[in-house]
């Protein structure tokens, strides 16, 4: 599991042996008690999780086909998980007023093809869409062939709900395909070969998700100064705990990365000039060589 998800692990189980000790009388050591601090998860050296840049998603989007060109639409904007996405229904989608859309998340299909409630009362939430999505949503609707209220939103042929991993194989066929206005492919990577041409194994972790788009939507949130509850509820988390342990520490390390940055350039300015200048001369002298 990744540092993240063990240190959430952690987590519930001290909470489960503190209720038992301070509710249910019960006497004996708290296990995560005993742990030392080289056998706790360390966020830190958890790897960073891949995410979308703005070009990544419009390209994306635009390489796939319909329904899922909506579906990436809507988790680029509403962080919503897969599961999720694929257990919305029409009676789930209020867009009868555009300047007031917005989409309920309280289903969930499962691996299986079933729809459940989500897990936790926290789950479920109504989250407000741009009046853009929601006339997405609305021609997306008109081109069903199932739209009624309690038809899938996103659905196959017969009906029944997409399914995770059919949506996760599409997306990566997506990235394959897109390329940015140049015909350059938005990411490289799916396209090397070795010396024998075969395709290059990518590593796991090294492109991004679905799981990807949620991330995304998490981290411009913060960075643009949303508060840890309000993305805790925009993600359906019980509280802000998990938001903080998953999306904080990552979102505080880029502020410090970016101020870091700006520190340089402004104590390093003069510095920088005298090499940009030099460099400008230099190729100035090898253009009139040539010419």
């Amino acid at each position: 599991m990744s540092e993240a998800t063990i240190s959430v692990a952690v987590g519930v189980v001290g909470r489960i042996y503190k209720f038992a000790s301070r509710r249910l009388g019960w006497r004996g050591t708290i296990p995560t008690t005993l742990m030392f601090a080289s056998e706790r998860p360390k966020l830190s050296q958890s790897n960073r999780r891949p995410i979308f840049t703005g070009a990544q998603i419009e390209q994306t989007i635009a390489a796939a086909h319909e329904p899922f060109r909506t579906l990436f639409a809507v988790a680029a904007l509403t962080g919503a998980r897969i599961s999720e996405l694929c257990g919305l229904t029409w009676a789930d989608v209020r867009i009868d007023d555009l300047d007031e859309a917005e989409l309920e998340f309280g289903w969930q299909v499962d691996r299986r093809g079933n729809r459940r409630p989500t897990k936790t009362d926290g789950s479920a939430r109504t989250v407000p869409i741009p009046r853009e999505l929601a006339l997405v949503l609305g021609r997306h609707k008109l081109s069903a062939k199932y739209s009624t209220a309690t038809d899938f939103v996103f659905a196959t042929r017969s009906g029944r709900p997409l399914q995770q991993r059919n949506v996760a194989r599409v997306l990566r066929q997506a990235q394959v395909r897109a390329s940015d206005a140049n015909g350059r492919p938005t990411f490289p990577i799916l396209h090397e070969t070795d010396l024998d041409g075969h395709p290059v194994p990518v590593p796991r972790g090294t492109l991004p998700s679905m799981h990807s788009f949620r991330h995304t939507v998490a981290s411009l949130a913060l960075l643009a100064g949303e508060s840890v509850d309000e993305v805790a509820f925009l993600f359906g988390h019980r509280d802000g705990t998990v938001t903080r342990t998953v999306y904080v520490r990552e979102v505080a390390d880029a502020r410090r990365r970016a101020l870091r940055r700006s520190r340089m350039a402004a104590e390093y300015a003069g510095t920088l000039r005298v090499v940009l200048d030099s460099q400008s001369e230099t190729d100035r002298a090898i253009g009139e060589r040539r010419t």
